[in-house]
């Protein structure tokens, strides 16, 4: 039995109902069809970018590339695909480590519980939010961001440097205002792969192909 109380409950409730597809929602949930028109292209140049990191550190995109291919990752806390996709994530972090570099840059809140979801201009806290007492606030200042950004570092444990969109979120923005996208980038900096919803097994297939040219 699970030792969250939460998580049992459900699981009972789920019992012989798709129950994995319930708690664990990593399909699309959101009409992104925005995405392939706003989104940075494949073949092309990744978009630069700066921003501190959660210790205040001014990172640069491009500071990063060169070496190693690049994974970039967009997420935040309250949105279910990036927390339980981060388990494959953690799998690629340890088949590639220290061939591979691995950035978040965590963004505006996809479900903010007392906030408007950006993608469907409403409210929208979902069961599996519910269910697991992921109740997090819109972001009212970068600091409350940086601070938010730190706890989900701590608490999904992946080994990836995390960044922290401004309050304009422009990141955001110029790479396709998706709730968990990803890309990959070679060590020139071209984008090799784009995801509105971030696919560990697809971002693996890319990194072996870079790996080995």
């Amino acid at each position: 039995m699970p030792a969250n109380p939460r998580l049992a409950l459900l699981l009972f409730v789920c019992a012989g109902q798709s129950a994995c597809s319930l708690l664990f929602p990593t399909e699309a949930g959101e009409s992104l069809s925005h995405y392939d028109v706003t989104a940075p292209s494949e073949a092309a140049p990744a978009p630069e970018f700066q921003l501190a990191d959660i210790d205040g550190n001014e990172v640069a995109l491009y500071d990063l590339v060169g070496e190693k291919p690049v994974v970039v990752q967009l997420g935040s806390y309250s949105c279910p695909v990036f927390r339980y996709r981060r388990f494959d994530v953690q799998k690629l972090q340890r088949e590639f480590a220290g061939r591979v570099d691995f950035v978040v840059v965590y963004t505006l809140e996809a479900h903010p519980f007392d906030g408007i979801n950006p993608y469907e201009a409403r409210v929208w806290n979902p069961l599996i939010n519910r269910a697991m007492g992921v109740h997090v606030p819109e972001h009212k200042s970068l600091d409350e961001r940086r601070a938010r950004a730190a706890a989900t570092s701590a608490a999904v444990e992946l080994n990836s440097r995390f960044l922290v969109d401004g309050m304009d979120n422009a990141v955001w923005r110029q790479y396709g205002a998706a709730p968990s996208a990803a890309y990959v980038l070679d060590l020139q900096g071209i984008i090799r792969l784009r995801q509105p919803w971030v696919y560990p097994k697809e971002i693996r297939k890319v990194l072996n192909e870079i790996l080995t040219e």
